[in-house]
């Protein structure tokens, strides 16, 4: 089945594509509305929130697009509304520990120390400007492809590229700073 085709399944209220097209994609999506809040909680009300859109907005998917792109797409705007309503202008990102800080916020057996090393790393990546932001945790958490963070952002493959390159080298350099300073503490 094309995406034109299961976007047609969904609109009319076929279970099964819907729930295999969730299936499919609610880790990634969680993944982006954690990297983007830094709580769980409200990452798991935005995963329904946006599925739920879906459901109820899939007869206007054109395919100009991937259906998973236009996902991304509706997936970034409602968690970037969600901070503004919730006047949190910042979101996280861990660039070289992505993937395993998700798992780490959830492990008991964290050292506090490790703990520590990750709040100031959510801190100093929550001041990245908010393109950067945005392409990092798509780039990272989810593991897209620059051309397709291209398309959900809405910019040019090498405005991505730039943006990507920008923040790595801007969180490389405040946490070897801040990451001596925790370990000097320790």
């Amino acid at each position: 089945m094309d995406d034109i085709q299961i976007a047609k399944e969904i609109s009319l209220g076929n279970q099964k594509v819907f729930e295999d097209f969730f299936n499919q994609h609610k880790l990634k999506v969680m993944n982006l509305c954690y990297g983007m809040t830094h709580n769980r909680d409200s990452a798991e009300d935005l995963v329904q929130d946006i599925f739920l859109e879906i459901y109820s907005s899939a007869k206007y998917f054109q395919g100009k697009s991937k259906l998973s792109t236009w996902l991304y797409r509706i997936a970034v705007n409602k968690t970037i509304n969600y901070l503004r309503k919730e006047k949190i202008k910042k979101f996280f990102v861990n660039v070289d520990d992505a993937k395993h800080s998700l798992q780490a916020d959830s492990r008991a057996d964290l050292s506090l120390e490790e703990k520590e090393k990750i709040n100031i790393l959510h801190k100093v990546i929550d001041k990245l400007p908010s393109k950067q932001k945005s392409a990092i945790i798509l780039f990272i958490y989810d593991e897209l492809p620059q051309k397709e963070i291209a398309e959900i952002m809405n910019c040019s493959l090498a405005s991505i590229e730039v943006l990507i390159h920008r923040a790595k080298k801007s969180i490389k350099n405040k946490t070897d700073k801040i990451y001596g300073n925790v370990i000097e503490k320790g």
